[in-house]
């Protein structure tokens, strides 16, 4: 049951500020002069304005005798009727109360809670629920419509009880739907899912929910037979039809935690809307499989291409030089005395009867000459061979483009699967346009120099490869999409319509300050960047920490700030103050001053209640949080099994409700002073760190700057210290895709407008989304002079940086696609698509997408300009090094937290992997927040001893502290134990009078 709390219900405060009560409690002269109109006696009318001023604040009606005296007080004070409050106590039951109620809903125009109200909010909520599922969400709603509608909201019970009715109802039709949908044959189908097959004793179930192992050539063939598999469970799409993907997501992830002997023990109905939306999201989830193992096999392939080119000018070095050699030697027997005759006569002394043997290991030379390492690729594919016709046979690609010629290739490909021969004849008609063909692979293929001309006849087995290299590339850059699949799925499709676009596109223009029309961007983008050019030209005399030497600016590196007298004496006093505590007491008290386990709870409706849920809980927590894994837990904690510490991770803890608590927590942290003194709030900062995973799962990749494998835990740290937001990626992808996710999935009272990171957080597409999203990147870039300025127009010049511009932006490129850039950025601000998911397509360089070449162009302005900038605003460059800094310093906190292993995530699972950071993050913050409280206490009690606290003391602390922090022995966890109280303020109450004053 979700607490008032957790919902927009309005309630009284128990404490009402001074400003409250002048704002919101004040009673106007209209409303003074109505309640003497109204009533009879000072009595009745210091009832009737309390009643009158309590509804305008919450919308609904209490009794007097639950108002805090503080509010009556002050509304008996301005009606200057202060005795009338002793008078109060029979207020509540009498029927002066209830015609009061009656006039305050005619003079405000409100209806009382009824039939129709019922009807409304039934309404609003079961609309709600296709899309929403917890809840809290369904109550908002409610409560929005009902003061939309002018109501009087009912009791808070009421609310939760008709947000519960609401889902049930629409859950059982979804159940009925999908019931009715399937045939006979299909549910018998489904049902044998949960039998054990006698061999192997396990249920075609556990097969259903496996994951992928590493993308070797050997798995890729076992992910095409569970394709295979997956098909014959094939769904028509209509028994899923009417129930938003959201819904089946939920539905699947529910039926992902429950093993085959659970799922029979749920009513039937359900269990078959469980299992088939299990089989439809495993079934595009192995198609994004299939294509992620064929571009990793083909990275593969040409890496050990140019390892084998490498090797192959290494062992021919000496051939080489023999060659330069030779040709010298020739040279200088041509240039002899004599004539023409001598000179052939010393030519042929030189070559004798090595000629075609020279000119033999002249081609070798050439065929292996500009880092062309395509001619080696074959020994590398030539086993992927018949796997991947496979597997180009059994999915279905698409264009995303309007081009053609590449499909038509694929096609012809396959057409020809079966041919031996060297060569391969071109079709006549309809004639095989490779224009699609890279330059590199041009000759190889057709042995024509020009690209131009029409050939006749391909040669297999360059064909194939330059195809399959293709196809990677261009799954890659989102010009490919793979029907049926999620990741690599027509992104288009997930756009919001042009219809929408044109409603809603004027009011985000105004909000986020930009222009909206092609022609008025262009205008406004050219002289942002014409003014921040002048300026920094005008600037670069003064500069001192600027020179341009030979086209190429150098920066002075920063003087290292030198360190206050006695700053390390006063983190160290600070640092002694604070009392040793175990890590599980951390997480104690952070739960009862917060009660962030509240959004735990189980899954499924049929599962029975926890005892001491708030224990077991934390428990968990500390047990995945730590990476100590159920069994060391277990053994730790003494009284706690390790299979119920695994069965509440399973069937109670979410990532989505993790990341509620974490938010939780986030949201309490920003209420304290003390944070404010080490940021605003509106600077975060990205950075990632490897945790070392097992080889065996599709995320794993070897790392070569971390020299092992793993993926990357990617977080969102505010320049207050808390991180806002955590991610699990992958080694290998560029970093900065997932830049923008963490601030738009951030619902925190903590709302940065600023982001900072290093290089990886950068590219000049992402620079363009984060821009036109309202957001200004600011990162640190490695080798910055190495990547191009653009000039505003091609007559701008400068009398003193003009060298450090190369090239000169297009604008008529980002005017001609602003309203598609602006379509995507209404499609992410709408949840339509993830910024990652577009940034995966735009990250890789596509001479067709010009939607590609729109965002990377607008890029090119924004960095341009943020570069600038940089070189020559140093207090610039020290914020951005400082906000680095504290992302960096994150990294090591979060995992000086995971202690309980030996630094590698034990699970093969993609979704548990996620879950896993999100436990340590939640951890991390739990201990952040219990640090500042702790620190602020501190402060506290050297404020009343007068230590003389200077504002560069409290600037310089951070909640990274450790030392103090008991991780290991044995945990007792005393549920009992009160924590001190929960203050926010950095100052004492004395030194709140004193500054005042």
């Amino acid at each position: 049951m979700p607490t008032i709390q957790e919902t927009a219900y309005p309630r009284l405060k128990s404490h009402v500020s001074v400003r409250d009560l002048a704002i919101i409690y004040t009673p106007n002269v209209d409303e003074l002069s109505l309640a003497k109109q109204v009533t009879r006696g000072a009595v009745a009318q210091l009832g009737f304005l309390v009643l009158l001023k309590i509804f305008q604040r919450l919308g609904y009606f209490v009794p007097i005798s639950q108002v805090p005296s503080a509010i009556i007080e002050h509304i008996a004070g301005v009606a200057q009727i202060q005795p009338a409050i002793t008078e109060l106590a029979g207020y509540d039951s009498s029927g002066t109360r209830k015609r009061h109620l009656q006039i305050i809903r005619q003079i405000l125009h409100i209806n009382c809670y009824d039939k129709d109200a019922r009807h409304i909010l039934m309404l609003a909520m079961s609309q709600a629920a296709r899309t929403k599922e917890e809840l809290a969400d369904l109550i908002n709603v409610g409560i929005e419509e009902l003061v939309r509608k002018k109501y009087e909201l009912p009791a808070f019970d009421t609310l939760v009880r008709g947000a519960r009715h609401a889902r049930t109802i629409l859950y059982r039709q979804f159940y009925q739907q999908a019931d009715a949908s399937l045939s006979t044959e299909e549910k018998k189908r489904i049902e044998m899912l949960f039998i054990a097959e006698p061999e192997s004793r396990f249920t075609p179930w556990n097969t259903l929910k496996q994951e992928p192992d590493s993308p070797t050539l050997t798995n890729l063939k076992v992910w095409l037979d569970r394709k295979a598999w997956l098909a014959q469970y094939h769904i028509d799409q209509q028994v899923l039809a009417d129930i938003p993907d959201v819904k089946i997501q939920h539905f699947a992830a529910e039926a992902r935690t429950l093993d085959a002997a659970r799922m029979l023990e749920i009513e039937p109905k359900k269990r078959l809307t469980l299992a088939v939306s299990l089989l439809k999201v495993q079934s595009y989830r192995a198609l994004d499989d299939l294509a992620e193992m064929f571009i990793k096999r083909m990275s593969t392939i040409h890496q050990k291409g140019k390892d084998a080119l490498a090797d192959y000018h290494a062992r021919n070095q000496q051939r080489a030089d023999e060659l330069v050699q030779t040709l010298r030697d020739l040279v200088i027997a041509y240039r002899t005395e004599g004539s023409a005759q001598d000179k052939i006569t010393a030519i042929d002394a030189l070559l004798a009867d090595q000629g075609d043997v020279i000119l033999q290991r002249c081609d070798d030379h050439i065929a292996h000459a500009g880092d062309n390492y395509f001619v080696f690729l074959w020994r590398f594919y030539k086993s992927h061979r018949s796997t991947l016709f496979r597997l180009l046979r059994c999915i279905t690609v698409q264009t995303t483009t309007q081009d053609t010629t590449f499909v038509a290739a694929l096609h012809f490909l396959l057409e020809n699967e079966h041919k031996t021969g060297e060569w391969l004849t071109t079709p006549k008609s309809p004639c095989l346009d490779l224009s699609w063909m890279p330059e590199a692979w041009w000759r190889l293929v057709t042995e024509l120099h020009n690209h131009d001309e029409t050939p006749k006849r391909l040669h297999r087995r360059h064909f194939e490869l330059c195809v399959f290299s293709q196809l990677m590339m261009e799954l890659k850059s989102g010009d490919l999409c793979i029907l049926g699949s999620n990741h690599y799925a027509d992104y288009r499709d997930q756009l919001i319509s042009w219809e929408e676009y044109h409603r809603d596109i004027a009011a985000y223009g105004e909000m986020v300050g930009l222009p909206t029309e092609g022609a008025a961007f262009v205008v406004h983008m050219q002289a942002r960047l014409t003014e921040v050019a002048q300026k920094t030209d005008h600037a670069f005399p003064d500069n001192t920490d600027l020179r341009i030497e030979n086209g190429e600016p150098i920066l002075r590196r920063p003087t290292k700030a030198t360190t206050p007298a006695g700053l390390r004496n006063f983190e160290q006093l600070v640092a002694d103050r604070l009392e040793p505590t175990h890590l599980l007491d951390v997480l104690r008290d952070t739960e009862h001053w917060l009660n962030w386990t509240r959004f735990f709870g189980p899954i499924s409706g049929h599962d029975t209640k926890l005892d001491n849920p708030v224990s077991r809980y934390l428990t968990t927590t500390f047990c995945y949080g730590c990476h100590l894994g159920p069994a060391q837990a277990a053994r730790s904690l003494g009284n706690v099994d390790r299979r119920q510490l695994s069965w509440i991770h399973w069937r109670h803890i979410t990532e989505g409700s993790l990341e509620k608590a974490i938010r939780e927590i986030i949201n309490a942290y920003h209420r304290f002073d003390l944070p404010k003194h080490w940021g605003t709030g509106k600077n975060a900062s990205v950075d990632g760190t490897m945790w070392d995973l097992y080889e065996q799962n599709l995320l794993s990749e070897y790392h070569i700057r971390y020299g092992g494998y793993g993926g990357i835990g990617y977080y969102h740290v505010s320049d207050t210290y808390i991180a806002l937001f955590s991610n699990f990626i992958p080694c290998g992808v560029w970093e900065a895709v997932y830049l923008l996710d963490g601030l738009l999935k951030n619902f925190s009272d903590i709302q940065p407008d600023t982001i900072h990171g290093d290089t990886q957080a950068q590219s000049t597409p992402v620079f363009a989304l984060a821009s036109l999203l309202g957001i200004s990147l600011m990162p640190r870039i490695r080798n910055w002079k190495d990547l191009k300025m653009y000039r505003p127009d091609k007559n701008s010049t400068y009398k003193h940086i003009d060298t450090l511009f190369s090239d000169t932006i297009d604008w008529k490129l980002i005017q001609t696609h602003l309203p598609d850039m602006l379509r995507v950025i209404l499609s992410i601000k709408a949840g339509r698509i993830t910024a990652s998911t577009l940034l995966r397509k735009l990250g890789t360089y596509s001479k067709k997408n010009r939607l590609y070449q729109a965002f990377r162009e607008l890029g090119r302005v924004i960095r341009t300009e943020f570069l600038l900038k940089y070189i020559s605003d140093s207090e610039l460059r020290v914020l951005i090094q400082a906000a680095t800094n504290k992302s960096e310093a994150f990294n090591g906190f979060s995992q000086w937290l995971a202690f309980g292993g030996d630094g590698t995530i034990s699970t093969n699972d993609r979704d548990e992997q996620r879950k896993i950071i999100k436990y340590n993050h939640l951890v991390a913050n739990c201990l952040i927040f219990y640090n500042v409280f702790s620190i602020s206490r501190v402060l506290q009690d050297l404020q009343r001893e007068n230590y003389p606290l200077e504002p560069w003391h409290i600037a310089a602390l951070s909640p990274y502290l450790t030392w103090h922090i008991n991780r290991f022995g044995r945990y007792d966890l005393d549920m009992e134990k009160q924590p001190p109280e929960l203050l926010y303020d950095l100052w004492t109450h004395e030194s709140q009078i004193l500054m005042a004053q």
